[in-house]
């Protein structure tokens, strides 16, 4: 932080143009973005300080790092100054008068309708309305605060963490806007004690991005299990309690909280994600959601002057919202739990701006994809699957099965931009170099939405498909080749995916997660003695993408290798461990049977890859070092079925050029 060798000398020099343009001594119009990001089409680099020092080292971590592999950079230093209130602390100090009404009865303070609106009407809301509860407890909580903020790691670390996670992770969830929180991050150093609730906030969200990026190293830009000498798993460990403690002072001191307590909550949440705790990644998610509404987010209330600042915190509020809900529908569907924000809330706070991506010296294109268009196809995906309403407690009926596919492939399919298609066009793929990346991640949300479509047939027992009329029994045969067709699709997005994080060791959820739920779909079809496989067609499609014939050795060499990476996994997964061992029973149970149904050929290329001695060298059990394989009758695991489905899971601004013309009219029931 701050200290006495950091004050400038001489006299400050008024700063009136953005960063870019005053790196570069140009003089702008002010405008977001400016004339001149604008000609240099970079308008996501248009970013607004009241202070920047004319040092040329500190233009590190201002512009986007060019270089694949981020080096450690120099402790770099900025002057102090005064700095200009942010939107969020002009709104807390306008509403601090009447905090105490709205903490003791819930209020939510933006209302137009609830009693509180009415106080604020008669001009009652700041009249012996202080907050008394927080009296007295400020000096202490800010004593601990000091203590924690003694224990961060160097700035150099922090650096390399929050470079790498620009670099190499926020385009996952972007619920960050690079530019200006690298440059809010330069300026928060500068900061001297005492700090506002709004700095300690944001220093809870820098330990909290730390702890989540070290999650995602060593990595292929990164070999070493160190930065500056000091070890990942105590860098992570240090970042993630700190960040903790930070938050929980945050709370103490102001319990209505502001954009960035959910973004940390939110990356908290992530943190347990890739520790393997997805229990704790859904409570997180609880959180975030309950921290949104406080801090008023879902409403987008306006922002007196609507300068660029102000605008684009207006924008990334809508992005975290829909960032929120897209993790709520994902886990409300693969855990089977009830989400926690309304089918139809992101509708009214869906994106409006469009910050361009940055495409080198080509020529901006208005079909050139824009970085957010991977989470509104998901934001859209989640409102599809929701607008059928809850199944719980309902017999799987295939024809309803079967009208929920069509619909999906009528209504959804189709509007995939050409970048995502599931033949896409791949000519953006050089310029936006995560763009290949955002849409594997899509392939598999989508793949693994039609096997939870189709999933609750595997749970239909003998007696209740006999009942069906013929004609839906002859549907639920065509909707286990659906459903293993989608699991392998989605298998094959989720090696792609790996394949680009380097094919190495990894504990990015997506990865771990739906490898094991296609695994295990694809197992529990392969047990099935009346699964139609090979039925003779030659081009099968799921979702209309034509595929290869769909065949049992096709499907164990699938799994073979789904199994494969999660072991490699489970070296630094528990969430892959755990999944590994279930995998492997199912395995050995489907090759056996898979063995009893074919008769033996010379010929090896008509055979799966799981012969039983392949498959005993495989799990290691000729040397009697099988763990998870029972050496008891191979009709083992009868309800393996139920146990699984029924246990714990673990910038150019241009308006409105994000097309939403299609939202208000599709998905609704």
């Amino acid at each position: 932080m701050g200290g006495a060798a950091m004050h400038p000398t001489g006299r400050k020099r008024r700063v009136t143009t953005c960063v870019p343009c005053y790196t570069r001594k140009q003089r702008c119009n002010r405008q977001y973005p400016c004339n001149h990001c604008t000609r240099r089409r970079r308008p996501e680099e248009c970013v607004y300080q009241s202070i920047i020092t004319g040092d040329p080292s500190n233009t590190f971590l201002l512009e986007p790092a060019r270089d694949p592999e981020p080096q450690e950079p120099p402790n770099v230093q900025l002057p102090n100054g005064s700095s200009k209130a942010s939107p969020a602390e002009a709104q807390n100090s306008a509403s601090n008068s009447h905090s105490a009404l709205a903490k003791s009865f819930g209020y939510f303070e933006h209302s137009d309708s609830n009693t509180m609106a009415l106080l604020k009407k008669w001009d009652l809301d700041s009249e012996g309305d202080t907050d008394q509860s927080t009296q007295g407890l400020s000096t202490a909580v800010l004593e601990t605060v000091k203590q924690v903020l003694e224990k961060i790691p160097p700035r150099p670390i922090l650096d390399f963490l929050m470079q790498y996670f620009v670099d190499e992770l926020n385009w996952m969830k972007q619920i960050i806007h690079p530019p200006s929180f690298l440059t809010q991050y330069q300026h928060w150093w500068t900061k001297e004690w005492p700090l506002s609730v709004d700095d300690i906030e944001f220093a809870a969200l820098v330990l909290r991005i730390g702890a989540y990026s070290a999650q995602f190293l060593p990595s292929p830009t990164h070999t070493l299990d160190r930065i500056r000498g000091q070890s990942l798993s105590d860098i992570r460990d240090t970042c993630s309690h700190l960040g903790g403690e930070l938050a929980r002072a945050c709370l103490s001191l102001n319990w209505k909280g502001s954009l960035v307590r959910v973004q940390h909550i939110l990356f908290a949440a992530f943190r347990s994600s890739c520790e393997g705790r997805t229990d704790k990644f859904w409570e997180g998610i609880a959180s975030a959601c309950s921290a949104a509404q406080k801090a008023g987010i879902h409403t987008v209330a306006p922002v007196p002057g609507e300068d660029s600042s102000q605008v684009l915190e207006k924008e990334m509020r809508r992005r975290t919202l829909c960032g929120l809900y897209v993790l709520d529908s994902h886990l409300a569907r693969q855990l089977d739990r009830v989400p926690f924000l309304p089918d139809n809330l992101v509708l009214e706070t869906l994106p409006r701006l469009r910050l361009a991506p940055f495409i080198g010296d080509l020529a901006a294109s208005a079909d050139a994809p824009e970085d957010f268009t991977e989470r509104l196809m998901q934001v859209r995906l989640g409102r599809f699957w929701r607008s059928f309403g809850s199944r719980r407690n309902l017999p799987y009926d295939p024809t309803h099965g079967e009208q929920r596919y069509e619909r999906f492939c009528a209504e959804y399919i189709p509007t995939l931009p050409p970048a995502y298609a599931l033949n896409p066009d791949r000519r953006w793929d050089g310029q936006l170099p995560k763009l290949p990346m955002q849409r594997q991640l899509l392939y598999i949300a989508i793949f693994d939405s039609v096997c939870w479509n189709f999933r609750p047939l595997l749970l239909l027992k003998p007696g209740q498909v006999t009942s069906l009329p013929p004609y839906k029994q002859v549907l639920l045969q065509s909707q286990k080749q659906k459903l293993a067709l989608a699991a392998l699709e989605e298998l094959d997005a989720v090696t792609a995916l790996h394949i680009m994080f380097g094919g190495s060791h990894t504990r990015f959820s997506a990865i771990i997660f739906n490898t094991f739920e296609a695994a295990v779909v694809l197992l529990i079809l392969c047990t099935q003695k009346d699964f139609p496989f090979d039925q003779g067609e030659d081009h099968p499609d799921i979702l209309g993408l034509r595929v290869a014939t769909l065949t049992r050795p096709r499907a164990m060499r699938a799994v073979e290798k789904a199994l494969g990476r999660l072991q490699m996994l489970a070296e630094v997964s528990e969430m892959a461990a755990s999944g590994a061992q279930v995998v492997t029973q199912l395995f050995a149970k489907a090759a056996r049977m898979e063995h009893s149904l074919e008769p033996y050929t010379p010929n090896e290329s008509s055979r799966s890859s799981s012969s039983p001695a392949i498959l005993s060298n495989f799990l290691n059990l000729e040397d009697g070092s099988g763990l998870w394989m029972s050496s008891e009758d191979p009709t083992l695991m009868p309800d393996m079925l139920s146990t699984i489905a029924h246990g714990d899971s673990y910038s150019m601004l241009q308006f409105p050029s994000l097309d939403l013309t299609s939202w208000n009219g599709n998905f609704h029931s």
